[in-house]
């Protein structure tokens, strides 16, 4: 399946068009149920998708199933140190093998007929498998028989994964991130908090938002009184990575004052805020003394879960004398985007209105919302022609 069915040249026509001019998706595509089928087909399980928290994953032995684009998978950490990532499916009769998280595991075994697996996903043994007390201790290590990995790629606390195979190197994916970020010792931080939202708009929405400055003034006082809009970047995109940023004056009690900065960071970045969007849907902010993801994982065509996970430099990620700057950041977030859910959800309703079906666009503050549109339709038609 793929978007042919909701898209055509001329849609294409208006993606492409002067942003004056444009549009972004229609409607169906934040509604209909087949379309989000079909974009989780096309879009996710051809892109480099976050999986999970590598931190999650602390020992050796540590197993872990996640979902990701509707599949069941189950992630492993093994002696040499690796997390490698597996269809959490055993491949005699299709049982799910891993329901919920796990240390000290020597072995992935199969709770139907106790079919045993390595953590590197090596078959071990099949008990009984010729006969009754007929063992099959020494399977045969082929392709056919051991657990179908999954594509995939820790960059520190992030473990990606590509469940077609056919996405690139994820060293190319996070190139141009990486170029913008060098100054920044991510090997520094530490996970300090996390918050999980339940939205019922579509995952796109919340992308769209997250990228987009312009709301801001509208919508968050404290952080339009932060950096006003006259003192804001434009969003500005090269090919699957969106971005944004601001200089800041001052800093704020809001935004964790007082909490370390990162070691060696030049004086020009002491006083800036970035962030991306690798698409399609995992995002971050990155500041002088913390990091923060957002990842948007579809649920459904009108709902989505928002995980937003703050990382502190050093001693600011656990450190009892840095508690209350972490506490104001985690409830500064918790705060704004409760202000950010009202809006998404108005504007999926609004998705379902005859008097709206892709909008008009600002030409300043909304080059970005038509490049994310045209990269769901890239992944969705011109990928097959």
């Amino acid at each position: 399946m793929n978007g042919n069915e909701w898209f055509d040249s001329a849609l294409w026509e208006r993606l492409s068009a002067s942003t004056a001019e444009g549009s972004t998706l229609p409607n169906a595509a934040y509604v209909d149920p087949d379309f989000f089928k079909a974009e989780r087909d096309c879009v996710f399980k051809n892109s480099w998708v976050f999986a999970e928290f590598a931190h999650l994953l602390p020992k050796p032995g540590s197993v872990r199933p996640v979902e990701v684009a509707g599949q069941s998978l189950l992630l492993a950490k093994d002696t040499d140190g690796i997390i490698r990532v597996f269809h959490n499916v055993c491949i005699h009769r299709g049982a799910a093998l891993v329901e919920e998280p796990k240390s000290g595991c020597r072995n992935i075994v199969c709770p139907n007929h106790s079919w045993s697996y390595s953590l590197r996903g090596k078959l071990l043994a099949r008990p009984h498998f010729f006969g009754g007390d007929q063992h099959d201790t020494q399977p045969a290590d082929c392709a056919t028989t051991n657990l179908k990995e999954v594509a995939c790629y820790t960059w520190h606390d992030w473990i990606f994964v590509n469940l077609s195979g056919n996405a690139g190197p994820f060293s190319s994916h996070i190139a141009p991130v990486l170029e913008k970020i060098g100054d920044y010792d991510l090997d520094s931080l530490g996970p300090g908090g996390r918050l999980s939202f339940d939205i019922e708009a579509n995952w796109k929405l919340a992308v769209e938002n997250f990228i987009e400055p312009y709301h801001v003034f509208s919508c968050h006082p404290w952080l339009h009184s932060f950096v006003p809009m006259a003192e804001r970047d434009a969003p500005t995109f090269e090919d699957h990575i969106l971005s944004c940023g601001y200089s800041f004056k001052n800093t704020d009690p809001a935004r964790g004052e007082g909490l370390p900065y990162f070691p060696g960071l030049p004086e020009h970045k002491k006083n800036r805020g970035d962030w991306f969007v690798l698409f399609p849907n995992f995002a971050f902010e990155i500041f002088p003394d913390q990091l923060v993801t957002l990842v948007t994982t579809p649920i459904s065509a009108t709902c989505s879960r928002e995980t937003i996970s703050l990382y502190f430099v050093g001693d600011g990620a656990s450190g009892k004398q840095y508690q209350g700057a972490r506490e104001a950041v985690v409830k500064n977030w918790h705060a704004l985007n409760l202000e950010d859910i009202g809006i998404l959800e108005r504007m999926q309703r609004g998705r379902l209105s005859d008097g709206f079906n892709g909008g008009v666009l600002s030409p300043y503050w909304d080059p970005v919302q038509q490049h994310f549109a045209r990269l769901i339709y890239q992944a969705m038609v011109l990928k097959d022609q």
